[in-house]
């Protein structure tokens, strides 16, 4: 009886560990997946970048001195694509103008990612007191005219025309609503999944 006893918790035990064996397999391939999704979930919202142009006062002075005066933002990626953000101010002859744009690089990823570029994005001002104050403009590429869709295909050797807004907002109403503070004016540029 004894012998019967082993055998059976032999086969008992050894019948359990490859169930077990599966089981663990089962369970590690299962956490790989929900990782994998949690991922993709992370990816499911908008990406926002920040560029603050430091110096204001002596930006506004260059222009006056000089006339259109363009800044663009360091190239980083943002869903694989190297893109920057353009600010023109134009203050000559009268006007008063702050345009606001995005535009794309050549970058590593470029013949994995999709063409023409076809992500919403917004660009924009952020109040330095509040972050929920912004004046910003959205931007579809697939609602552009002809003309721009040149903005949204895929560079080659150089970076592509900007595109965004040419008339975001003035330098008048950066200064009188507080979105110039220490001499820096917060720029952020926000694309969608």
């Amino acid at each position: 009886l004894a012998e019967q006893l082993n055998s059976l918790n032999t086969v008992c035990t050894t019948g359990f560990a490859e169930e077990l064996q599966v089981l663990q397999a089962t369970m590690t391939d299962y956490k790989e997946h929900v990782s994998k999704e949690l991922r993709l979930l992370g990816c499911c919202k908008p990406v926002r970048v920040h560029w603050y142009i430091e110096g204001w006062a002596d930006v506004k002075k260059k222009e006056l001195q000089g006339g259109l005066l363009s800044l663009e933002s360091p190239p980083r990626a943002v869903y694989g694509y190297t893109i920057s953000q353009t600010i023109d101010l134009d203050l000559k002859n009268g006007g008063d103008r702050v345009g606001c744009y995005m535009r794309i690089h050549p970058g590593n990823l470029d013949l994995q990612l999709e063409w023409p570029f076809r992500k919403v994005y917004t660009v924009g001002v952020i109040h330095p007191k509040d972050q929920s104050n912004v004046i910003s403009q959205m931007v579809n590429p697939g609602n552009c005219k002809d003309g721009f869709q040149q903005c949204f295909l895929r560079p080659k050797e150089k970076a592509n025309f900007a595109c965004g807004t040419r008339t975001l907002t003035t330098a008048e109403k950066l200064e009188t609503g507080g979105f110039i503070q220490s001499n820096t004016l917060h720029m952020f540029l926000e694309i969608e999944p």
